[in-house]
């Protein structure tokens, strides 16, 4: 039997209805119809999926697995179980389990259950091998590896961590490394990489195009130079507190990184350099002969603050380092992402040198095929204050950006009182950044988005106030009652704490000019909804 879907409008909602005919081609190699590419799937499936929600392809699969004596469930277009799977969320449970309802799914799933691995320890290798020594074949699925070294996890109970073989040296790592000719996406984690057998390991993956280096550390210029050399087709790295830690001196080792030439130099197209202010030396291995830039067209730099107290960078340090690396890459970056840490303003420890120097430099001049901003914290859990959109309008007055279309930022409200929600109306940057963004600086802005974090944790304390008993000693007479009063406001307490909404309101009515033009989008920030 063979199975037609058929998707029926009634209403807001679409209803899958499923057609029962008799089979003429059980076998799924002879289908007129070949299995497309996931970017270009089949016109018919295209329209399915417009009016069908994912929970009616949820039901299909289950209605495939319990008439699957009667029915043959390789009826059901391999093009649709594609983009079936391609809805599956929650990982790898629930792809293990779209591998059980019958031969064709779970050939089609395989990939997707296979195409990610993570290690950290040798004794984590060797049920690995075994399950590739006995299905070949889906050692050829893994396309993403991730490394995590420093004993990340706990080790079984009958190797302790100090019994194994050091990780990426160990003969089972080894072989399971060799075993992997498909990975293009490599995760580096808490890693020191003394030796040249650990180099030699990672530098196989001929086809990788993506790696990511956090918390790695190299004991000389050399290594990083020979593991790079060999990574022929990259296209994007990620880099967060990469450090050579060489016994030549710091000032020697960014000339030695810069003058380095690769026989075939690395044509990034992704960027992402986080907090590297500690390691100035990386934007010279940057702008220097390992790389090609003239591809790099998304660029991320996120940048943290540092204690006043602590030995600022020297005034020749960051225009130096920082300077030449913004002047080769600005003209071709076309999409740039900030994650700054600012400090509170009323805290005088803290401060964001190279932040500071971006601002002082007016490095964004540089970038002037730019079209897309994006502002956020450098920790997603801590929005910064939406008072520090004054540092927007300091990263951009006197500049004129030809081709910025928009810009996107991520900014807390913190809305604890009923006199909260009118302070920030009052704030002046408001009209100073609607005057600068409808400029004519800006001639092809089209939108600002911008996400909003609202938190009122202690509303309900202030309107209602405090009481809660305080004890000294176990006697209850000894016990007494402390009593906090509502906090008396300027402005009348409303019945519920302002909402995403009520900030969109007057955002919107403090931005005039980009109202009008529709150029405002708000969106609530889901890593904070409830």
């Amino acid at each position: 039997m063979d199975i037609q879907c058929r998707a029926v409008n009634h209403g807001p909602k679409a209803v899958l209805r499923i057609i029962l005919t008799p089979s003429t081609r059980n076998n799924l190699q002879h289908r007129p119809t070949p299995t497309p590419l996931r970017d270009h799937p089949h016109p018919c499936v295209c329209v399915l999926l417009t009016k069908v929600q994912f929970s009616h392809l949820r039901f299909l699969g289950i209605v495939t697995r319990m008439n699957s004596r009667t029915m043959t469930p390789t009826g059901i277009p391999p093009e649709l179980v594609l983009e079936i799977l391609t809805y599956i969320s929650d990982g790898h449970k629930n792809l293990s389990a779209c591998c059980l309802v019958c031969r064709t799914w779970r050939r089609l799933a395989q990939p997707s259950v296979f195409s990610e691995l993570s290690l950290s320890l040798e004794s984590h290798c060797h049920p690995w091998n075994q399950k590739f020594t006995t299905y070949p074949h889906l050692s050829q699925y893994v396309t993403r590896l991730n490394l995590w070294g420093g004993n990340w996890e706990e080790a079984d109970d009958v190797l302790s961590p100090e019994s194994q073989p050091t990780f990426l040296e160990g003969p089972a790592t080894l072989e399971l490394l060799r075993r992997l000719p498909n990975i293009k996406y490599l995760k580096m984690h808490d890693f020191a990489l003394p030796s040249e057998r650990k180099i030699e390991a990672l530098s196989h993956f001929a086809r990788l195009e993506w790696l990511g280096m956090y918390e790695v550390v190299f004991n000389e210029t050399e290594a990083l130079l020979d593991l790079m050399s060999q990574l022929v087709n990259l296209k994007g790295l990620h880099i967060k507190d990469v450090r050579v830690a060489s016994h030549a001196s710091k000032d020697l080792i960014g000339p030695i990184l810069h003058d380095h030439v690769d026989a075939v130099p690395k044509r990034l197209r992704n960027l992402k350099l986080q907090d590297s202010g500690a390691s100035l030396y990386i934007f010279s291995w940057l702008s220097g002969g390992v790389f090609n830039l003239s591809d790099l067209t998304d660029l991320t730099l996120s940048w943290g603050c540092s204690p006043t107290n602590h030995h600022p960078p020297l005034p020749y340090q960051l225009p130096s380092y920082v300077d030449p690396f913004i002047s080769i890459v600005g003209a071709r970056i076309k999409h740039l992402r900030l994650n700054i840490e600012t400090p509170d303003f009323n805290a005088k420890s803290n401060i964001n040198y190279m932040f500071e120097h971006f601002i002082a430099v007016r490095a964004l001049s540089s970038f002037i095929g730019l079209e897309t901003l994006n502002v956020d914290s450098i920790n997603r859990y801590n929005n910064n204050d939406v008072r520090r959109l004054v540092d927007i309008e300091r990263l951009l007055q006197h500049l004129m950006l030809p081709c910025l279309q928009k810009i996107c930022v991520t900014m807390r409200f913190a809305l604890n009182t009923a006199d909260d929600l009118p302070s920030y109306k009052e704030l002046p940057l408001w009209a100073r950044l609607d005057a600068l963004l409808a400029g004519s600086k800006f001639p092809s802005f089209q939108q600002l988005k911008l996400i909003i974090h609202v938190e009122s944790f202690h509303w309900d304390a202030h309107k209602f106030g405090l009481w809660f008993e305080d004890s000294n000693s176990d006697d209850e007479d000894d016990s007494s009652t402390i009593v906090i009063p509502p906090l008396v406001t300027k402005h009348p307490w409303p019945e519920h704490p302002p909402t995403v909404d009520d900030v969109a309101a007057l955002i919107a009515e403090q931005l005039p000019t980009l109202a009008s033009r529709g150029c405002l989008l708000f969106c609530p920030d889901k890593m904070h909804r409830s």
